[in-house]
Order: C-alpha cells, then structure tokens, then sequence
C-alpha cells in the first residue's frame, strides 16, 4: 500500500508538476494557521474549517481537471474572506490558485481565472484603502504582480511544448510519409527495371529446356542470350542502386548552408571546380567528406565562422573546410584521427588515390585539406556482350 501511495504521489498529471510537489508548498499554511490560534476559540474553530476546505480545494484542483476553475475560484473566495476578515497579509496565499490558473486548457477559463484574482486584489484594496497608504501596498507590489504574470508565464510556456510537440509530430510523419514514398519509388524503379527483364529470362530459359534434345545450336544460343539478359539486368540493378546512394558535392554544399545557419556558424563558399564534369565516384566520394567535416565543424569545433572551397586544376580537385573554432593540440589530433569519421573518410579517398591533412588554421581553428588526382586507378569493368 505504501509502493502504491508513493507511485500515486510521484505520478505526473496530464498537467502540471507531479502532486508531491505540489503537496510541499502547502508547508506555508503554517503561517494562516498561527495567525489563526491568536484568535478566539470561535473563530479559531472557523478558520481552522476554512483552511482545511482551502487545502482540500487547493488538491482536487491538481487531481481533477473537470471541476478544476470552481476549485480555483472557491480558493480565490476563502484569501477574500481571510483578507477581509483577518489581515490584509492573507494576500499571499494567492500564490495557491495563481500557477493553476495557467494550467486550464481553455483561454477563457484562464481569463475567468485571472479576472478574479486581480477582482480579489482590487476588493482587499478597497477594504483597507490600500491606495492612500503606500507604506502598507508598496511591500505588496511585487508579489501581486507575481501573482498576475504567473499564470501568463506558465501558459505561455505550455503553448511553446505544445507547439514543439506538434513541430515533433510533424516532422516524425514527413519523415514516415518520406520513407514511404521512397520505397514506392524504389518498387517501381525494381518492377520497370527488372520485371521485364526477368519475365524475357523464364521464357528463355523455358524455350532452351525444350531445344536442347530437338536442336542444341539454337539453345546454346538462347542460354547465351539468357546470360546476356542476366549481365544487363546485374548493371541496371547497379545503376539503380548507384541512383539511391549517389551525392553530389554542390548537393552538400547546399546542405552545409542549412546545417552551419542552423547552428549560428557563418559560412563563405568558393567555389570553382574547373572545366568539365567531374568524375561521379570522385564526387560522391568528396560529397560525403563534406558532409562529415561540416558536422565536426558544428559538433565539435564552436566555431562562429567556417570557410569551403572546393577548386579543380589540371592536376586534380581540392576540398578545404576551415573554421575558426578552438583548435586541437597535438595528442587531440592523435585522437581526432583514430576516430571513426575521419578513417572512414580516409578510407573512401583511398578509392580515388585522394589524400586528407588535419591542420591548424592560424593561431585557432581546424583545416581539413583533400585532394583528389585526376587520373585514379581504372578498373576492369564486366564486358556485357560476352
């Protein structure tokens, strides 16, 4: 039973802070309690039943949300009566009601709310003509304004989760509708692709199963074919898979543009790859170096600044980010290095006989320099027609 009461206490409502720490501020009835046994046994007894209501109220306004503004407003009437009453310093058990009224889910319930509190402080003001003695209201001042600005806090505050929620939300179901439509377009590139393809190759098949008693000649010629159909079939699957995974440098730069603004990082481009088209491997390859040196430079280097150039001569390409972040020392750069975003792009640009260096950029910062040769190894490509 204790285990249950505990999880009862720890349990987050649906708003607000969980109900134990709501329980901790009701320590401050102390002081409406002692202000109260000073008095006669009558009013004592009276008080005593008042604050109990009060607490009882103050609770279910945390537990039940239906019923929560009559809970609020009945705590708003029993300050007016203490206020009234007693003394003026009954005020403060506003701070009771005030966080809640920025809780309801409604605006006008809040409004109801906030016009009651401010109706209750204008009534004690009244009672005790609070305006023409400053020495007894100017102490007041800053806690009934608390009061009032407390339950626009705490809404504004919740609007912003609510929209950051739904921000979340949407972007979780851009990402699920992205995913979706590509492997829409992913099964109908495989179905135009290889359908066909695969259909010509059972039928084939079929026809050399049945020529090879009658006329072998011709089935070794539809099994040729079939081997054919097989290679240009493997090199579309190729392409089509090249398709999916390829990035181009100027598609990463316009990343690095969105990533870097993200971040506050300023950003200058020079760009000026040289005449002609670059080679695809070399610039997927630098695509993808790109992409991991501009992320070091957002999660490691606090950098308020970053450089690109991306430059092609007759000799080769040349990738340069630099930023003016805090740099590295000579044992980090030994760690730096054996990190597995770095070997990865050192072993992708061995592919390409391309060569990375880690430097410093001045007296701060990092420069990460590549190069690429133009000529690279060339590699025997399949002799599709046999």
């Amino acid at each position: 039973m204790d285990m249950k009461w505990l999880r009862f206490l720890r349990k987050r409502p649906r708003e607000g802070p969980p109900l134990a720490f709501s329980l901790i501020w009701l320590c401050y009835m102390v002081f409406p309690i002692s202000a109260l046994i000073a008095r006669p046994w009558e009013e004592e007894v009276l008080g005593f039943i008042v604050v109990a209501v009060f607490t009882i109220l103050y609770v279910l306004s945390y537990l039940l949300r239906r019923g929560r503004l009559l809970f609020v407003l009945g705590q708003i009437v029993i300050i007016g009566y203490f206020a009234y009453r007693y003394d003026v310093s009954f005020l403060y058990l506003g701070f009771y009601p005030a966080p809640l009224i920025g809780m309801f889910p409604k605006l006008w319930q809040s409004v109801i709310g906030g016009c009651a509190l401010l109706g209750l402080f204008g009534f004690i003001g009244w009672r005790y003509d609070l305006l023409l003695h400053p020495d007894v209201w100017v102490p007041f001042a800053p806690a009934l304004l608390i009061m009032l600005l407390m339950p626009v806090m705490i809404r504004f505050g919740r609007r912003s989760k609510e929209l950051k929620d739904k921000l979340v939300l949407a972007n979780e179901e851009i990402a699920r509708l992205s995913k979706i439509e590509e492997r829409q377009r992913i099964s109908r590139d495989l179905h135009d692709t290889l359908g066909h393809t695969l259909s010509l190759i059972t039928l084939k098949s079929e026809l050399a199963e049945k020529l090879v008693a009658k006329q072998p000649e011709r089935a070794i010629q539809e099994i040729r074919d079939i081997q054919f159909t097989s290679r240009s079939a493997l090199k579309q699957v190729r392409e089509l898979v090249t398709g999916m995974n390829a990035s181009t440098v100027q598609d990463e730069l316009t990343s690095a543009k969105q990533i870097l603004a993200a971040a506050g990082i300023g950003l200058e481009i020079q760009c000026e790859p040289g005449d002609g088209d670059v080679p695809p491997l070399v610039d997927n390859i630098l695509a993808m170096c790109l992409k991991e040196a501009v992320t070091n430079v957002v999660k490691h280097s606090r950098a308020g600044h970053c450089n690109i150039a991306w430059l092609g001569g007759a000799d080769g390409y040349s990738l340069t980010v630099t930023d003016n972040g805090v740099g590295f020392s000579e044992s980090s750069d030994a760690a730096a290095t054996s990190k597995h975003g770095l070997r990865g792009m050192r072993e992708r640009l061995k592919l390409v006989d391309g060569r990375m260096e880690i430097g410093r950029a001045g007296d701060r910062g990092t420069v990460v320099a590549i190069t690429v040769p133009k000529v690279t190894r060339q590699r025997e490509t399949e002799d599709l027609n046999g």
